[in-house]
């Protein structure tokens, strides 16, 4: 698995892919199912963690149809069974592996974070990294197979399977690697779903009107969808369709780059089952909050005739 470089949007694709590639391969082991195994939707989301928006992306790339089931493409299954072989490799050898790694970074890492003042030691972790660690994050890594949170991808520039030593030889990615095996590692859920298509109120003050008007929202796999009187439809993450469209059909003055960042950073949280549905109404108030205060704040103390 050689080493590829690939753009940020690639990435956070890449990212994904490679945590429910990761976690097929952990679903098929922990069930002990064999490669050509036939599964229902429902199972895929049940022993893989597939959440509906992988599944509307992700699920023709990595299995085929037969019939009304599903069973690994081709090539899925040749990586499979690849991982699977990398992985009975490095069982026998992991427990000291983690001893060593524990003993070397986990020392390092304790020394550092209960002396935050302490200069970072770049040196001696390098050292450590280059004469210790190499074959041990090696070992580790195809022993635990270890979900990765999709962030530290992306902002690496890298997918560990294309090349494990440099992937981890940076601070946060041994950091990483040992919250894992402290069993505080990330974990592949599908919570996020609960919050799919469950109607939710917008409400926003508009000087136009003169009152709040309400808007009625989802989230969908895709982003959004807002209705609103005549201006109805779907939405990117960041609003940009219907939500935006109605605000800039009553001339609602709103701080745009910002609101489309909190729309996009919200429907995140909730696709990774960080907030509940009652806490996504309480935040999606929040922006529509911070939208109505911008408009009021702008018609204070305007003279009439302006009319901005």
């Amino acid at each position: 698995m050689k080493e590829i470089w690939l753009d940020d949007e690639q990435l956070e694709c890449e990212a994904r892919k490679r945590n429910l590639k990761i976690s097929i391969v952990k679903g098929i082991l922990d069930n002990g199912y064999e490669l050509n195994r036939q599964y229902s939707r429902t199972e895929i989301t049940q022993y893989f963690y597939f959440r509906q928006r992988d599944l509307l992306l992700y699920c023709n790339e990595f299995f085929d149809m037969t019939g009304s089931k599903y069973v690994l493409a081709k090539k899925m299954s040749y990586w499979v069974k690849e991982v699977i072989k990398r992985h009975d490799q490095a069982k026998g050898n992991l427990e000291d592996a983690q001893v060593l790694f524990e003993k070397t970074f986990g020392r390092f890492e304790d020394k550092y974070e209960s002396r935050k003042h302490w200069d970072f030691d770049y040196k001696t972790l390098n050292e450590m990294y280059k004469a210790q660690l190499q074959h041990v994050v090696q070992v580790i890594h195809w022993g635990r197979l270890p979900i990765i949170p999709e962030y530290l991808m992306v902002n690496s520039g890298r997918i560990p399977e294309n090349g494990i030593v440099d992937f981890y030889d940076h601070y946060h990615m041994l950091q990483q690697m040992r919250k894992d095996i402290l069993g505080k590692g990330a974990v592949m859920n599908v919570k996020g779903d609960l919050t799919l298509d469950r109607e939710m109120t917008f409400r926003v003050y508009t000087r136009r009107h003169g009152h709040t008007d309400t808007y009625r929202v989802r989230r969908t796999v895709e982003g959004w969808e807002a209705k609103h009187i005549s201006i109805n439809g779907k939405c990117d993450k960041d609003g940009t369709g219907a939500l935006l469209q109605n605000l800039h059909h009553d001339s609602v003055f709103y701080p745009e780059d910002g609101v489309k960042y909190a729309l996009a950073e919200l429907w995140n949280q909730a696709e990774e089952g960080e907030v509940t549905f009652e806490e996504l109404q309480i935040r999606l108030q929040q922006i529509a909050d911070w939208i109505s205060t911008v408009e009021k704040a702008v018609g204070e103390g305007q003279p009439e005739w302006v009319g901005y």
